[in-house]
Order: structure tokens, then C-alpha cells, then sequence
């Protein structure tokens, strides 16, 4: 009986280990793209201050964090205006990702100013690669989850 509880500690210290791994890659490029996210916004608010409002330009990126999942999404938005009782407020417009880790931005970035055209894609190909490897790690983390589930069965 020792014997089984000792692999069963063993094995339940390796799972936290797997899943402090996980957390911590998660985590990592979190950080990444919250360093991207920020860099994108200084540039914007640089080039803003460069142009007429009319060239201001409408995109805007952010991060949504899925806490139980280890996970979290980096998302394209529109900005636009809404006046309301004579005051003018910010609305948001989430642009739809799709399949694949890129955004469709092609017909959107039409009618955006040549700098914006220019930021975005090049932010877009750096949240490619984040996207993928959250992905991967997301895949990861369900085969992990599935394996401990079959494991556990096997053993009752």
C-alpha cells in the first residue's frame, strides 16, 4: 500500500509540475504581448499626434485573459464615436478573427490613413506568432487534461 501512495504522490507532484510549466509559459508570452500591445499604443498616440483627426486612423488591439483556461485572446477592434445627449463617447467594434491565428484585415484597413495600414500589419505578424503558440499550449494543456482524466479511469 506504501508503494502506491508513494507513486501517487510521485505522480501528482509531476502533474503540478506540468501544469506550473503550462502557467508559466502562458504567463511568458503574456508578457510579450502585453509589451506589444503597449509599444502599438505609444505608436498610435505618437502618429495621432502627427495627423487631422481625419487621418487619426480606427484600429485599437487588446488582450483578454481567460484565467481558468491559461489562456488568453489578442484581439483587432474599430473605434468609433457615439454622441449621446451632446456628449461624445468611444465605442468599440470587436473585428471577428476566424480560422487560422490572422486577422482578415485586408478589406477593414481599406479605409484606414497609410501609417495605421502600416502598424497594423506589422503588430499583426508579430500576434501571429503569439496566437499559435497559445494555441499549441492551449492543445497541450486538453491532451495533459485528457491523459490525467484516462489515467485516473484506468486506475478505479
Amino acid at each position: 500500500m506504501n508503494l502506491l501512495n508513494a507513486e501517487h504522490d510521485e505522480s501528482a507532484l509531476a502533474d503540478e509540475r506540468v501544469i506550473e510549466w503550462l502557467e508559466a509559459q502562458v504567463e511568458s508570452l503574456h508578457g510579450q504581448a502585453r509589451m506589444l500591445v503597449d509599444d502599438y499604443w505609444r505608436r498610435v498616440n505618437l502618429e495621432r499626434k502627427k495627423h487631422p483627426a481625419s487621418l487619426r486612423g480606427r484600429m485599437g488591439v487588446r488582450i483578454r485573459r481567460r484565467e481558468s483556461a491559461y489562456s488568453f485572446t489578442i484581439e483587432w477592434f474599430l473605434i468609433a464615436s457615439l454622441s449621446i445627449d451632446g456628449k461624445t463617447k468611444p465605442v468599440t467594434q470587436h473585428i471577428k478573427k476566424g480560422k487560422g491565428y490572422r486577422y482578415p484585415l485586408q478589406h477593414i484597413l481599406k479605409k484606414e490613413p497609410d501609417w495605421e495600414v502600416s502598424l497594423v500589419e506589422e503588430f499583426e505578424n508579430e500576434f501571429v506568432d503569439l496566437r499559435k503558440q497559445i494555441d499549441l499550449l492551449g492543445k497541450f494543456r486538453d491532451a495533459f487534461h485528457r491523459c490525467r482524466q484516462s489515467l485516473r479511469d484506468a486506475l478505479d
